[in-house]
């Protein structure tokens, strides 16, 4: 969820609903490897989701792929590492709708 720099009230009511989900299912996952899938990035050029990203540390998640970055907007995606997980855009355009293998 995009929080940015315009914070409203229900803006927030939102995002840490949606924390609070996340939390949730990362906890159930246990001691498997975990990955994340989520619609909106958690940090790409420009914007980071605090919220979000401490989760994926805390829980040692060791991959979040992401969408919602279409068109000329994609060259702010974040591909890489960041405290020991792997970020992946993979919205269908940047695809060039061929899907992405993620594991065996």
């Amino acid at each position: 969820w995009f929080q940015e720099e315009r914070q409203k009230a229900p803006d927030a009511k939102v995002l840490n609903r949606e924390v609070l989900r996340l939390e949730a299912s990362l906890r159930a996952a246990g001691d498997r490897p975990i990955l994340c899938f989520l619609h909106y990035p958690p940090l790409y050029k420009g914007y980071q989701c605090p919220e979000l990203l401490a989760l994926l540390e805390k829980y040692q998640v060791k991959a979040c792929y992401y969408g919602h970055l279409h068109g000329p907007v994609i060259r702010r995606r974040f591909e890489g590492e960041q405290a020991g997980t792997a970020f992946s855009l993979i919205s269908a355009d940047y695809l060039e709708f061929v899907p992405k293998k993620i594991c065996e």
